[in-house]
């Protein structure tokens, strides 16, 4: 083999061990937080858990804080592609309220919300990420109501905050035990699904507080 494709063949490899080293750190602080929180997501600890030297960290990522943007970007993304395909569906409001509910997704959402508390650049990359989640709902939520001729009551924006928020609050109670008006307020989240694709708008808020029967 001629010394150039040597070279190449090597750094392709060392490339890939790269590649698998950051993903097995990545997968690691992904670990920690859901389970014990940023706190514990030390540069020691997460190389730990991969059994490597805690150097190895700041080797791969430069510093500690920027593992875990790593982290969040890697989540984002993969969120991103989740909320793409589901309002892309039939049902982009069913689907959309199903995606933030989801308990387990919250749970690290929660945790970098934390972390942001003392961290500009994860502050700054969850505003980022946040008003292009935000954008994407809107404009999906929107066309879907301009296929169906409908002159909706409550404003895409709007729909898309007020969704976001229950869907955060039900599930952040959850996690820590509280589940007190739960049924009440997902039963009608479900009417108000339902009679937003049946006629592609939503309810007057007058009955919004009516128990389900």
């Amino acid at each position: 083999m001629p010394v150039g494709e040597k070279v190449r063949a090597s750094r392709r490899v060392r490339d890939s061990e790269a590649a698998d080293v950051r993903t097995a750190l990545l997968d690691a602080a992904e670990a920690i937080l859901r389970e014990d929180g940023y706190a514990a997501a030390t540069a020691r600890r997460i190389a730990g858990e991969v059994g490597l030297k805690h150097q190895v960290v700041f080797y791969y990522f430069g510093t500690q804080e920027d593992l875990l943007l790593a982290l969040f970007q890697r989540q984002a993304e993969a969120h991103r592609q989740r909320l793409v395909a589901a309002l892309a569906s039939e049902q982009p409001l069913r689907a959309l309220w199903s995606l933030v509910t989801d308990r387990s997704a919250t749970k690290l959402t929660l945790e970098f919300l934390a972390l942001a508390n003392h961290s500009e650049a994860m502050r700054a990359a969850i505003a980022g990420n946040a008003e292009a989640v935000r954008s994407l709902q809107v404009e999906a939520l929107a066309k879907h109501m301009r296929a169906r001729g409908v002159e909706p009551s409550l404003s895409p924006e709007l729909l898309t905050i007020l969704t976001n928020a229950l869907a955060r609050l039900l599930v952040q109670e959850a996690n820590i035990g509280i589940t007190g008006g739960h049924d009440a307020a997902e039963a009608m989240i479900a009417a108000l699904i339902d009679a937003f694709e049946a006629g592609g708008d939503l309810p007057r808020l007058a009955a919004l507080g009516q128990r389900p029967s």
